[in-house]
């Protein structure tokens, strides 16, 4: 139990449990460790003066929890200040640093009992290389992952290759256009939507290799795609690996289509929730998420549209999982009632398949926004962005803000060795963590550490926000916000940096000396914990 589950507790304890109220770190030390709204809230409900509530609660939890408030202040018009006692944060933290790591399984955000866990993520239509907004589910996904095994899970990440529909079909059209030109042939394809430069070199290519084979061939035009999804495939996951991202699974669409999609639609005959009409095959479960709404899964010549194949793939991720987490990218909002329908007609509960959209990346450069169309053929890949900038700064300013909020990612910032780069800050707090217990060469155990001796204002508000760790993580592996996590990093390198500016660590005391180093050492533990599960580099110079 964190120290703010301490103060939620107490507050249920005297208002109920049906009532919503927030909980929140003061940054102000004056005005104690924790604040919240909850006589506020309650009052709201009695019809009675805030500071009247707000007196009476403070009173109350203060006279039944002395051992863990040092004062419980009523302030502004009616918010309860939390103090919390020195000796009650010296326990906590003795109890943190015994703590093993497979003791905080019981915190996970799922009932226990739910095991397997399957993320996905990514899965980028296959149209080209991977860009920066297709690449932003990739950090979001591998953090939720990370978070999820951290907390006690088996995680399965998973990436679904969209190598058939209509898109592909375009882009197949377009490709086969410029190899004709490129062999000396004519073309007469019509429409061309995919005219990018990156389209031509793999046209160029095909016809460097092959001279004009595929064009002799009856399947030659299937041959050529599978050719060129081949190599984007594998320059796409070459991407991946340098984000330090890996797959335990990847899909291919076109091959769950042959094998899987049919019998997915039989079955759905069976629980009638298909319909025919104007020759084509429509899903209508009826049901909260698809009132007065259908959805085609086969046209009326036969073909599968992406949805059909999508709900397959999306039974076999309900039947071999426990708990299913989509990370999609910009532009699927509509398709969020179609999934949870599904899974209402598998029996999939809806508490244990979340999804997550993210928004949209504008990329910044020299203050100017950086086009990304991939048919017009003016984007800038995200292996561009990872060379520049480098797996660190890109994962980092990719995870800084909320996954469902459009971002603009700032090239020059994220390359800017200063403070004013968070994920170097961040990096920086743990070199020089790094750099003073190098240079004091003295060993500690902290199990036995004085952490009495900590009484200065920043050593406090340092232990604070390293026994707020667990906090940020349950937090963020319950809705997974993922910037939380990137908060809580830089919040605690602000508390290092605070500590290190204004407490000498060497050259005091003995004890003295002993105590902070120890408390450095407890600083650079958790701010590689925390980088690590961010997907982060953890350096012991820059």
């Amino acid at each position: 139990m964190t120290i703010r589950d301490v103060v939620m507790k107490a507050i249920k304890e005297e208002i109920g449990s049906d009532i919503a109220f927030s909980i929140e770190c003061q940054e102000n030390p004056k005005r104690g460790d924790y604040s919240s709204n909850a006589a506020m809230a309650l009052a709201q409900k009695q019809g009675k003066p805030p500071l009247e509530v707000a007196k009476n609660i403070s009173e109350a939890i203060f006279l039944k929890q002395k051992d863990v408030f040092k004062e419980v202040a009523v302030a502004g018009p009616g918010f309860l200040n939390f103090f919390i006692k020195d000796e009650y944060i010296y326990d906590r933290i003795k109890e943190f640093v015994k703590e093993k790591r497979k003791e905080r399984k019981k915190t996970s955000p799922f009932s226990l009992k739910l095991r397997r866990v399957s993320v996905e993520f990514i899965s980028a239509n296959p149209t080209g290389p991977l860009h920066i907004g297709n690449a932003r589910g990739g950090p979001i996904g591998d953090v939720i992952a990370h978070l999820l095994e951290e907390t006690g899970y088996k995680v399965i990440r998973e990436y679904f290759h969209n190598d058939a529909g209509a898109q592909v079909g375009a882009f197949r059209d377009s490709l086969w256009h410029w190899y004709l030109l490129a062999c000396g042939k004519e073309s007469h394809m019509g429409e061309i939507q995919y005219a990018s430069d990156y389209v031509k070199e793999f046209a160029d290519k095909a016809k460097g290799r092959f001279k004009d084979k595929f064009i002799k061939k009856k399947d030659g035009k299937e041959r050529l795609l599978q050719f060129v999804f081949d190599k984007l495939l594998r320059e796409n996951f070459e991407t991946i690996k340098a984000m330090g991202i890996h797959f335990d699974k990847v899909t291919h669409e076109s091959k769950l289509a042959k094998l899987k999609t049919k019998k997915v639609l039989d079955e759905l005959e069976k629980k009638r929730v298909l319909k025919r009409k104007e020759g084509a095959v429509w899903f209508s479960p009826g049901g909260e998420y698809m009132k007065e709404r259908e959805a085609v899964l086969v046209k009326n010549d036969g073909t599968y549209l992406y949805f059909a194949n999508d709900i397959a793939y999306h039974k076999e991720k309900f039947k071999r999982n426990d708990v299913v987490v989509d990370v999609l990218g910009e532009g699927h909002q509509g398709h969020i009632p179609k999934l949870y329908a599904v899974a209402e007609v598998f029996g999939f509960p809806k508490e244990h398949f979340k999804i997550i959209v993210h928004g949209q990346v504008n990329l910044l450069k020299e203050g100017n926004i950086v086009s990304m169309s991939k048919r017009k053929g003016h984007f800038v890949t995200a292996r561009e962005v990872l060379d520049e900038v480098g797996k660190d700064a890109f994962r980092f300013f990719l995870l800084a803000y909320s996954p469902r909020t459009a971002i603009s990612f700032d090239i020059d910032l994220a390359k800017e060795q200063s403070k004013k780069n968070p994920v170097y800050y961040v990096q920086y707090a743990h070199a020089r963590a790094s750099a003073i217990l190098q240079k004091s060469k003295k060993g500690m155990n902290l199990k036995n550490a004085a952490w009495e001796i900590l009484q200065d204002v920043y050593e406090r508000r340092l232990l604070l926000r390293i026994l707020s760790f667990y906090e940020a993580l349950e937090d963020t592996a319950r809705d997974f916000e993922v910037q939380r996590f990137t908060k809580y990093a830089y919040e605690l390198a602000r508390s290092f940096t605070d500590f290190y500016e204004n407490v000498r660590v060497l050259g005091g005391s003995k004890n003295e000396e002993l105590a902070r180093l120890a408390l450095v050492k407890l600083t650079q533990k958790t701010l590689a914990r925390t980088l690590a599960l961010l997907g982060v580099t953890a350096p012991k110079r820059m």
